[in-house]
């Protein structure tokens, strides 16, 4: 990924999950992480540049050794059950590996079954998942 992608990256999560949100927040979101750990972005794309997925990580150095995160992993509907984010998943794991004798990795999902049968499909193993959420309501 590079920073011209930033804006296809912020259209692609607009389209993918169909939020109310403007471009320029989902920009924002997308910028954030790209700024931390660009080396943990990536994009995919059509022969004709078409952004079609991305994938957003970061990674910390821990006792147990490098840990990647990742924080979203996006395929355009139109693209879905195509391995577009299998594929980008791969090259993340990859690029990590590289850098450190040991990586685990934790991908930041929701509970639902689609979510989880991906990461499962791809040998991630569900650990003890704790969410909390704080309104201000």
């Amino acid at each position: 990924m590079q920073a011209d992608d930033l804006e296809a990256v912020a259209r692609l999560h607009l389209d993918a999950y169909k939020v109310e949100w403007s471009l320029e927040g989902a920009k924002k979101y997308i910028d954030k992480f790209f700024r931390f750990e660009p080396e943990s972005c990536y994009v995919a794309a059509e022969p004709d540049g078409r952004v079609t997925g991305a994938v957003l990580g970061y990674s910390f150095e821990k006792e147990t050794g490098l840990t990647l995160f990742i924080q979203e992993v996006i395929v355009h509907p139109e693209f879905r059950e195509r391995t577009y984010g299998k594929r980008l998943i791969e090259k993340l794991r990859e690029s990590l590996e590289k850098k450190a004798s040991t990586v685990k990795i934790k991908p930041l999902v929701k509970a639902d079954t689609g979510t989880l049968n991906f990461y499962n499909s791809l040998g991630f193993e569900r650990d003890k998942a704790v969410s909390f959420s704080f309104d201000e309501d």
